[in-house]
């Protein structure tokens, strides 16, 4: 039964982030990162997104960094057409959400973001650094502090 959980979830992903990709229009690890935050963000929120969520991107809006913006937008209904997403300064790879009374902020740890900022090093595409990004555990990429 936890394998098939832990299936269903790599699916979740997976369908997360080619609807990501449809709409951001290719495939990065930043919006990786943005895709894997929201659905993050749902689960520690206990929310399924759109109704009643809300977030805050301090990523500012310069690319690449700002790509976690779509990311999160496709995986949790949060966009900026319907005002529940916003970007801020400082241009950090970390978020904050709220659903009701409750609040979860994400951040990216910090080696995750340096190993995107040089993945020509290590890599020989951003398709490919996406992939391994995507194929992580949220505690492997993220820090989440709920409040």
């Amino acid at each position: 039964m936890e394998m098939e959980a832990e299936e269903e979830g790599w699916a979740i992903i997976e369908d997360a982030v080619q609807k990501a990709v449809e709409f951001h229009g290719h495939l990065g690890p930043f919006l990786v990162l943005g895709v894997r935050m929201g659905l993050l963000a749902k689960r520690e929120l206990g929310s399924s997104g759109f109704e009643g969520m809300e977030a805050v991107a301090k990523t500012g809006n310069v690319p690449s960094l700002s790509c976690l913006l779509d990311g999160i937008q496709i995986s949790t209904g949060c966009t900026m057409g319907n005002g529940k997403i916003s970007a801020e300064p400082p241009g950090l790879a970390e978020a904050e959400f709220s659903a009701g009374e409750k609040k979860v902020t994400i951040r990216a740890k910090g080696e995750v973001v340096e190993e995107i900022r040089r993945w020509r090093e290590r890599y020989a595409s951003l398709e490919e650094i996406a992939r391994r990004i995507q194929g992580r555990s949220d505690e492997e990429l993220f820090e989440a502090q709920k409040r």
